[in-house]
């Protein structure tokens, strides 16, 4: 079942981790130079990646065509974005808290069928990668 994969390659993995670079990098420079930039860079950027993340459910969607999933496909772009009217910490939160449904929509849209089963298990140590690095900055 593992070797049979479609959505599963030493690319994807390759992907999913470098975009973990730009969250480390932001602390990083955070932390060593200036707070507030590296602030900015990081919430702007998780803004970014999880309207993304959202995104790509309304492509998977596109043969489909269920209301129920464009639905779905569209709350983590709206979380994201709602995330900038709130202040420190709080944002950062609720950037968390978007994440992990964006994970759940996952999970729900793609747990019954067997061959994402490598990707949810990327997807899953990703997310929980990036709810930590939110966690961490509170």
């Amino acid at each position: 079942m593992i070797t049979k994969q479609k959505y599963f390659s030493k690319t994807s993995i390759a992907l999913m981790l470098l975009g973990l670079t730009p969250f480390i990098a932001a602390i990083y420079y955070l932390q060593l130079y200036d707070f507030e930039l590296g602030l900015a860079i990081f919430i702007h950027y998780s803004v970014i990646i999880l309207s993304f993340i959202g995104a790509i459910n309304w492509g998977r969607n596109y043969v489909e065509k269920s209301s129920e999933v464009f639905y779905l496909s569209v709350l983590p772009a709206m979380i994201a974005f709602s995330s900038f009217f709130f202040s420190f910490s709080n944002n950062l939160a609720v950037l968390a808290v978007g994440y992990f449904i964006a994970w759940l929509i996952d999970m729900f849209l793609l747990l019954k069928n067997k061959e994402f089963f490598m990707y949810l298990v990327i997807r899953t140590i990703i997310t929980i990668s990036v709810i930590y690095l939110h966690i961490y900055l509170m």
